[in-house]
């Protein structure tokens, strides 16, 4: 059976306009991939901590709508909010949290913006019988109530608030998945938090949320959108601009201008092999071979930065002319470059944080 070229046209139309509503629709929200929530299972992730408070016998929940639903409790409880890197926060209290606060209750914010100083990236830091793996060189300056601090500042401190009171921490990665093998992180945090009878942690903040809180905003969200078009003039001339498309369509209607070359896209085939490589490399679990093809570069580099001799020189003299050059430690480059030595296999936390590293020496 032939179709005429206009209800050909009418067909492709109808295609591409059913295309642009199901990739609204249907979008996948990229907030559930942010760091810092208790479903996640990668290393910045909080799942490991959450199964570890459930095991203590410690009542603790997921919440996935608004804090201003957040109803009166007969008990005091524990609010942690995990900011995911992603979201420069600089904490303001609503009127709401505040009045949450001095009822007694406890908020305890993870990631708060703060000053970058010259500490060490990777620092273990002592409370009580506790030793606490920090890796930022994040600080606060001079709180009023610290709970965890160095020479450069502040890393945890709380600020009270009538009968209650809201911790702050510098890093959202307090006791992330990356420290399950330091369960000191996980006690401090569970310390923090662990004085009240029931914890909430707001998953609201990663894009989680309760099917009716989803479908309220869904059903708020189409309703403020036909009630903003029925009272302006957009409705009528939406409804004109579709008729006109149409009209256009069936009648043939001509396109504008001369039909544009299309250009080929030139590969890159040195990022397409180093890409290619990188994958090779993760799948056999070569975190060696990276280490030393890193760590070799990073030298030479650094070698001729201090106006060094070209080739391999020791690890010693190396180390010797950029603390005379810089006035400073050597210790922490030293560790840098034991990695190449080292028949060890670094994890995926551990080699980005092992790079990251390189990069504050450059």
């Amino acid at each position: 059976m032939n179709i005429s070229r206009n209800k050909w046209w009418i067909f492709i139309f109808l295609i591409i306009a059913a295309a642009i509503v199901l990739t609204i629709v249907a979008a996948p929200s990229n907030n559930k991939l942010l760091a810092g929530s208790t479903f996640g299972k990668s290393p910045n992730g909080y799942g490991a901590w959450y199964e570890y408070m459930i095991e203590q016998g410690v009542m603790i929940e997921r919440w996935q709508k608004p804090f201003s639903e957040l109803k009166p409790h007969e008990n005091k409880i524990s609010f942690i909010k995990i900011v995911p890197p992603q979201i420069k926060l600089f904490h303001s209290l609503s009127e709401v949290e505040k009045k949450w606060i001095k009822q007694g209750n406890t908020m305890v914010v993870l990631g708060i913006n703060a000053t970058a100083t010259a500490a060490s990236f990777n620092t273990t830091q002592s409370y009580k019988n506790l030793d606490i793996t920090i890796d930022t060189t994040l600080r606060k300056k001079s709180p009023e109530n610290s709970i965890l601090e160095d020479d450069y500042g502040a890393i945890v401190w709380q600020e009270n608030m009538g009968k209650g009171k809201i911790i702050y921490a510098v890093t959202p990665y307090l006791a992330a998945n990356a420290y399950q093998s330091n369960p000191d992180n996980y006690q401090f945090l569970a310390q923090l938090v662990n004085h009240n009878s029931l914890i909430l942690v707001d998953e609201y903040l990663h894009g989680y949320k309760d099917k009716e809180v989803i479908n309220k905003e869904s059903q708020s969200k189409q309703n403020n959108i036909l009630t903003y078009f029925s009272k302006t003039v957009w409705l009528p001339i939406t409804i004109q601009i579709i008729i006109l498309i149409v009209i256009a369509i069936a009648s043939k209607f001509p396109r504008f201008g001369q039909p544009k070359i299309i250009k080929r896209i030139q590969i890159d085939n040195s990022q397409a092999y180093i890409q290619a490589l990188a994958g090779v490399l993760e799948k056999a679990e070569c975190s060696n071979f990276v280490v030393k093809t890193i760590t070799k570069d990073e030298k030479s580099q650094l070698q001729h930065s201090l106006g060094l001799r070209k080739g391999n020189i020791s690890d010693d003299i190396l180390l010797n002319e950029w603390a005379q050059a810089t006035g400073k430690d050597s210790r922490q480059l030293g560790k840098l470059l034991k990695f190449a030595h080292s028949d060890s296999r670094l994890n995926y936390a551990q080699l980005v944080k092992w790079v990251q590293t390189w990069q504050q020496f450059r």
